[in-house]
Order: C-alpha cells, then sequence, then structure tokens
C-alpha cells in the first residue's frame, strides 16, 4: 500500500486550516476553528507532514494554476527544454510550453508561475509542520528528530528544485513572518545545512514506503553540492549512500519503472503514486505525467506530449560490440537489424514494437507526425491492467511512481567525481556497473522482461556492451560518464539540468548545436531563441514580483537578461 498518498482525509482536515491562493501563496492566516492544541498534537503534525509530501509530485491545481509546469520530474524544465525532448502534441496544443522548449522564456508563462507556486506551498507547508512539531513538548525524541527530519528534507528539497529553475530566490524557514522577502542572499549553504541536518536526523529506514530517510538526505544532498561542482563535500554525501549497503542496481531496467518494482532497492526517493485506490477522480495517480502519454489515437488516449527527440533516439543507436556509436546523422527509426540499446524500447515507443502491453506502437499513435517527433514516451506508462477505471481519460492515469533521485543516478554521481579526481578506472567500473545491468532484459511481446535475445524480441537487435579497454583520456572518460547519465536518466526531468552543471560554455554549445542539427528534422525549431548566458537560469515570474510589494516597490528582483 502507497500510504502516502492516502492523504485525502487528512488533507480535508489541512485545508481547513492552511490555504493558498495565487496573490497570497505564501502568507495565508488560518481559516479554521481547530485550536493550536489540535493542530500540534501528533494528528495534527502528521496531517501537515503529509500535506507537505503531497506537493512533491507537484501538482498543485487548487488554486487554479496551470499545472503542467509543476511536475515534480520536472519534465517540462529538465526534459523539454534539452534535446532529450519536444514538447509534442500539435502546434496549437500547449503554445506557451513550446516557447518553453524553444528559449522563448518569458516570466509571463503560466508554467513558470504555477511551479514557484508549487514549490512556495511545498516550503510553506514543511515550515508550518516544523512549528507544530515545536509546539509539541511531549513527543519523544525519536519521533520528535524524525518529523523534523522529513520536514526539513522536504524543505530543502523544494528550496533545491526552486534554487536549480531560478537561482536567485528567498529562503523561508518557519520563523518567518513577512513573506516578501527579497532574494537578494546566496540561499545555496541554507539549503546544504537544511539537507545535512535532516540526514543527521533521519533513520535510515522507514516503517512507511515513500517517507524520506537519511539515505535519501545524503542523495539529494549529494546531488545539490554537484549543482556547484564541490566534488569533494558530494562525494562524502554521496559515499554515504553507497557504503550503506542499502540500495542496489535491480536486475532489470525496467523494474523501477513498474508497480512490482517502483520501490525495490534502485529507488531512494519517489513521488509516490496510485490508481483505483477508491478516490473518485483517481487523483492519486500521476496527474503531472498524464499529458505525457501517446495520442488519442492510441489505446490509451490523449494527449501525445513529452515526445523523445530523434536526436536522444539516435544516442542509443550502438557499435556491433554493444558500445555508443556516437552518430546523429540517421533521420529515421532504427530498424531491426540496427544495433541499439535494450534501454531504448524501455523509454520511447516506436513503431514496429511493443509498447509494454498496449500493442505495437503505430503512426497513428502520433498526434501529428510531421510536426514533432514519430517517438511516444514510455517510461512511466503503466500496464493494461494497471490503469485508472476512474477519471477523465483513466488510461492516462498511472500509479507508476516517479523517482526523484535512484541509485543509479548516484552511482553516476560518483563516477562523475572519479573522472574529476583522476581516477578514470574507478570511474569505468562504475558507468559498466549500470550498462551491464543494462543488457540484463529487453522489452519482449508484452511487459514482462525477457532477455535480449529471446525469440520475443524479433523488432530488435539488442546490443549493449562494457567498455572493456582501460581508459586513459580524461576528457574522453568525462564525455562517456556524461552520455551514460544521458542514456540512463533520459526522460526523468536532468537533462537540462546536467548541461546546466557542467558548464555555461557547455550547455550553450550542446544546445545550439542541437536547434542547429535538429531544425532539419523539425522545422520549428529554426524558432529556436540562440542559446545565452541568460539561460542558465529561467526568469522569475510576473506574478511573484508583484506579489512582493513593499511600498510599491517590488522585494524580489528580476534574473539577468528578462
Amino acid at each position: 500500500m502507497k500510504s502516502l498518498i492516502k492523504f485525502s482525509v487528512l488533507l480535508g482536515l489541512c485545508a481547513l486550516v492552511w490555504t493558498c491562493n495565487e496573490d497570497e501563496f505564501l502568507n495565508t492566516p488560518p481559516q479554521g476553528v481547530l485550536s493550536a492544541d489540535n493542530l500540534t498534537a501528533r494528528e495534527g503534525i502528521d496531517a501537515a507532514l503529509i500535506s507537505a509530501y503531497s506537493r512533491v509530485d507537484g501538482w498543485a491545481t487548487d488554486w487554479g494554476q496551470d499545472g503542467w509546469g509543476m511536475a515534480g520530474s520536472n519534465w517540462v524544465f529538465g526534459s523539454v527544454t534539452s534535446d532529450d525532448t519536444h514538447k509534442g502534441s500539435e502546434p496549437a496544443d500547449g503554445v506557451s510550453m513550446q516557447q518553453i522548449e524553444l528559449f522563448q522564456w518569458r516570466p509571463s508563462q503560466a508554467e513558470l508561475q504555477g511551479k514557484f507556486v508549487a514549490l512556495y506551498d511545498g516550503i510553506r507547508r514543511a515550515n508550518e509542520t516544523i512549528s507544530l512539531i515545536n509546539g509539541n513538548e511531549t513527543l519523544s525524541d525519536e519521533d520528535r528528530n524524525r518529523l523534523t527530519g522529513e520536514a526539513l528534507f522536504l524543505r530543502a528539497h523544494y528550496l533545491a528544485d526552486a534554487h536549480k529553475v531560478w537561482g536567485n530566490v528567498p529562503y523561508f524557514d518557519e520563523t518567518d513572518v513577512d513573506f516578501r522577502k527579497p532574494n537578494d542572499q546566496d540561499i545555496y549553504p541554507l539549503i546544504i545545512a537544511d539537507f545535512e541536518r535532516a540526514a543527521s536526523l533521519l533513520p535510515e529506514t522507514q516503517n512507511e514506503i515513500g517517507r524520506a530517510t537519511s539515505g535519501s538526505a545524503n542523495a539529494m544532498l549529494g546531488r545539490t553540492l554537484m549543482m556547484s561542482r564541490n566534488y569533494s563535500a558530494a562525494k562524502t554525501a554521496l559515499d554515504k549512500v553507497e557504503n550503506s549497503g542499502r540500495y542496489a542496481l535491480q536486475d532489470c531496467y525496467h523494474d523501477i519503472f513498474s508497480s512490482a518494482g517502483e520501490n525495490g532497492s534502485g529507488m531512494i526517493f519517489s513521488s509516490q503514486a496510485s490508481a483505483n485506490d477508491g478516490n473518485p477522480d483517481g487523483d492519486n495517480a500521476n496527474f503531472s505525467q498524464r499529458l505525457a502519454n501517446p495520442h488519442g489515437g492510441s489505446p490509451i488516449g490523449c494527449c501525445g506530449f513529452h515526445q523523445p527527440t530523434q536526436n536522444l533516439v539516435n544516442a542509443y543507436r550502438t557499435t556491433a560490440e554493444g558500445l555508443p556509436l556516437l552518430d546523429n546523422s540517421s533521420d529515421n527509426n532504427p530498424t531491426a537489424d540496427e544495433p541499439i540499446d535494450p534501454r531504448l524500447d524501455w523509454i520511447a515507443g516506436r513503431d514496429g514494437v511493443p509498447y509494454l502491453n498496449w500493442g505495437t506502437h503505430a503512426p497513428s499513435w502520433i498526434r501529428d507526425r510531421g510536426y514533432s517527433s514519430e517517438y511516444s514516451p514510455k517510461k512511466f506508462i503503466q500496464a493494461v491492467e494497471e490503469s485508472s477505471n476512474v477519471g477523465w481519460v483513466g488510461n492516462q492515469l498511472s500509479p507508476i511512481n516517479v523517482p526523484l533521485i535512484r541509485y543509479a543516478d548516484v552511482i553516476l554521481m560518483l563516477a562523475e567525481i572519479d573522472v574529476e579526481n583522476g581516477d578514470l578506472e574507478a570511474a569505468r567500473a562504475k558507468v559498466n556497473r549500470i550498462r551491464a545491468r543494462a543488457g540484463n532484459c529487453a522489452q519482449g511481446a508484452d511487459e514482462v522482461p525477457v532477455p535480449l535475445d529471446d525469440p520475443s524480441t524479433s523488432h530488435a537487435n539488442y546490443v549493449v556492451g562494457t567498455y572493456d579497454d582501460a581508459w586513459t583520456d580524461q576528457d574522453a572518460a568525462r564525455e562517456a560518464v556524461r552520455l551514460e547519465r544521458r542514456l540512463e536518466l533520459a526522460m526523468e526531468g536532468h537533462r537540462f539540468f546536467d548541461l546546466k552543471r557542467y558548464g555555461e560554455s557547455y550547455m550553450i554549445n550542446t544546445m545550439t548545436a542541437y536547434f542547429n542539427s535538429e531544425q532539419n528534422r523539425r522545422v520549428f525549431l529554426a524558432q529556436a531563441e540562440t542559446p545565452a548566458s541568460r539561460h542558465m537560469l529561467f526568469p522569475i515570474p510576473t506574478a511573484a514580483i508583484q506579489q512582493s510589494l513593499v511600498d510599491g516597490n517590488p522585494t524580489l528582483r528580476q534574473n539577468p537578461g528578462w
């Protein structure tokens, strides 16, 4: 049971006491009649904490926001902005999201405002939980530490996500009473401190699946430190995860994206989801991912967003020995004879290939084949029998958890650190662990994974090999690790943030080359703005700046170039 997302009744309690609207997304007076004693009682604390967890998936349309940019997976801001995916669908559908894909970013875009509101409401809920904990004098030390650790983890997670998107954002803790705070302070050290304290307070395991642990906090701490390329400190945090003995790569790449394996040893922290759990509208399913399904011509029924690019598909082409081919020249779907990495058919729907157990992907599954892409998203699609039986286009509502950080991510970050430290052979060994697991299974004629050479894989020539020659060139090793991150983590919302992390010139050069080459395949990409320094940070939403006025002057300042 995914008990963390069974929060409908508890959120009803929370809604009586904590409400937000677009105009006052942080500073909202209590609306209910519950006493302070009720709220600081254990039941009130638990309700507040679950409410704080409920923003992990990013879905926050209870204020009339545009929810599609809010996704906790960051598929809009981390994938659509990269060379991994197109916005998809058709030109008139999601125009603002297409502008985001084309680097035509504007402070007025609804996706940016929605993301800002969702993250800062999550921060508000985490801080209210900490205040309630501090007001309870009867909690045991064990419970106080655990609950405080979870709330600190969530606050740090939401702040780290905001910092990753906008850079210059305000930090709020449980003591703040005026929420018109300037964004002229570097909050990065405060986020690090929150993750460190959370890691020190949280237990290694939790009784309920989905709650944060010390491993979750150290993994997120390590990733956040990687954003500033503080490799030494990041290694300290990530080594704690690696050496804990609590995580392992699951046998098949697809395991972590299936209901049976989603909370297995390869998952560190995820957005929990559920379908057919009694909620009449399917609200506990992956609402923030629902656009990222094949079009209405498919059995799923809608909507054709988040389509893999030809550039990404080409990245999975391999040599006869199973190493990356490093050739982006093909404009076509790989034939059944061309060697490809089997992970391709776990992440992308291709014509002529079984789409889990929904049937064989066909041209009719694509909404506008001439506009965007001939490939469908596939990574977080459920099996037929797991589809929601309630809600609008119920087949969209997946119960598959969305990983926010997983063990393979940690291994590859440690491999990056090895490269920067000059330990190329240690990096090679880590990358080979990921590639060896990729060769354990393939998409057969059904959702059930099969060996690469199983007769049911006649639709493809699956070949993936390890790097068997010693790595002696640091630059080549660095690029091999970066490519492996792309192959392993594709469509999980990391790619653009990785490009930024590799450096401003790296992001600009990669995206410029992508727009220049890919516009020959998709003409609308010729409208893309030239990637520049200002694209290292998204613009602060106009509405947030307007809401920060003090004596008629905004306390939030816009990011450079916007």
